[in-house]
């Protein structure tokens, strides 16, 4: 089990679809891996932009595999995940408030298993509507056109540094056309370091990192 590569897998599970039906399933483009990433909710959308965010990442997939326990039963987890260590994690994703017995039964088993092989597990149930708001706003400059090379030397010379988004932005005018456009992306990939919790504005403080 643990020679599979299953951040290459297809997904075990096709959720049934129905009309009206109220969660908004599709495909993410992750940046991290440059490879599209299932999802089944909006919030899931949120945990994968998340991982998206990881220069370690470098593989995701979605419904890798189905568990079934020895007394009877069975989950997929949502994720999986492979570091650029050689590491994995399998990773449920469920907000706090959706969060049943039943449920915690599961991740508990779940992180038995993972334990046992030498995995990570994480459950991700606190993402706020802010942090979700954020992620989807930087995500539109997470592509590798946004980041020059003169960009991350010129922030590289500035490492802690504290400046506002509109400060960041006049000292990186001369660096590359879109300056601001520049410094959404170094939020994206965490070369400016900032509270993805908050809300976002021109006079958001961030530190080069």
């Amino acid at each position: 089990m643990l020679d599979v590569a299953f951040e290459s897998v297809a997904r075990v599970r096709t959720p049934v679809s129905w009309k009206h039906k109220r969660n908004y399933e599709g495909l993410y483009w992750a940046a991290t891996i440059e490879g599209h990433v299932w999802f089944e909710s909006l919030y899931e959308r949120a945990a994968v932009m998340r991982l998206d965010r990881d220069r370690e990442v470098v593989g995701i997939a979605a419904q890798p595999m189905w568990i079934h326990w020895a007394l009877g039963g069975k989950h997929a987890p949502d994720y999986f995940v492979r570091y650029r260590d050689g590491g994995g994690v399998l990773i449920d994703v469920k907000p706090d408030s959706n969060i049943r017995d039943d449920d915690v039964t599961t991740f508990a088993l779940t992180a038995d298993l993972c334990d046992r092989l030498g995995w990570g597990y994480t459950v991700v149930s606190d993402i706020s509507v802010e942090e979700h708001r954020n992620l989807r706003f930087l995500s539109g400059y997470r592509y590798r056109r946004w980041a020059s090379g003169p960009l991350r030397s010129r922030l590289g010379e500035r490492v802690g540094e504290r400046r506002s988004l509109a400060e960041w932005a006049e000292l990186l005018q001369d660096a590359c056309e879109q300056p601001l456009g520049a410094v959404y992306s170094a939020m994206w990939w965490g070369d400016l370091d900032f509270d993805v919790r908050t809300p976002l504005s021109l006079n958001t403080r961030a530190k080069a990192v």
